[in-house]
């Protein structure tokens, strides 16, 4: 009988030192669930502001872009027309040479 009695004391010592272990574990993760919920919540705060960065960012691509685009539209309507009168220039003057030389060859 007893070596029954030192079993069940036996026993009952190491079913208790592992409810120790249990509790300890249980204490360790409550302590990273908090960690990482106030990690989350943090982040989730951070992403909200690069969430609007990212829109205002976005937003300002998009205007930069359509004035880029009108910008571009007008330096070649710009460069157009300037090339035009480059050639009515061009033309001029030719033809005012040709009068020089006209009036010249008259006399």
């Amino acid at each position: 009988m007893a070596s029954l009695g030192s079993d069940v004391q036996a026993t009952s010592i190491e079913i208790v030192s592992i409810i120790e272990e249990m509790k300890e574990r249980s204490a360790d993760l409550e302590f990273e669930l908090k960690r990482e919920q106030e990690e989350k919540a943090r982040i989730i705060v951070e992403l909200g502001a690069l969430q609007r960065r990212l829109s205002s960012i976005d937003e300002s691509l998009g205007k930069k872009t359509a004035a880029k685009k009108e910008l571009d539209q007008r330096l070649d309507e710009t460069c157009a027309a300037f090339r035009n009168i480059l050639e009515s220039s061009k033309k001029l003057l030719s033809n005012a040479k040709d009068d020089v030389v006209g009036v010249h060859t008259r006399k």
